[in-house]
């Protein structure tokens, strides 16, 4: 399944390790509070576990969205986007477990 975590963190310490757990995960960004990218349910919930144990501030944000790829494949934009580094990663759909 394809996933997008967005967020909108206070913090820069806590954005940036939110930051590096999505890029260990293979996800890649999309604009800087944005990444998308194949998971497995099971590793899905091991990297919303990771971030829940930052301990967010108040106010601060994630949202975990899941996408199927021809959902993803209907997607309209609007301005810059680096389509061929999204598409390197060609978005192999995992089956839950």
């Amino acid at each position: 399944m394809l996933y997008w975590v967005i967020y909108d963190i206070k913090s820069d310490k806590v954005r940036s390790k939110i930051s590096s757990k999505c890029k260990n995960y293979g996800l890649i960004r999309v604009q800087k509070s944005s990444f998308i990218g194949g998971l497995t349910r099971n590793r899905m919930e091991m990297l919303f576990i990771e971030i829940k144990d930052l301990n967010l501030d108040k106010g601060d944000c994630v949202f975990i969205i899941p996408t199927c790829k021809q959902c993803f494949e209907t997607k309209n934009i609007l301005g810059d986007l680096d389509e061929e580094g999204i598409k390197q990663k060609d978005f192999v759909i995992v089956q839950n477990d």
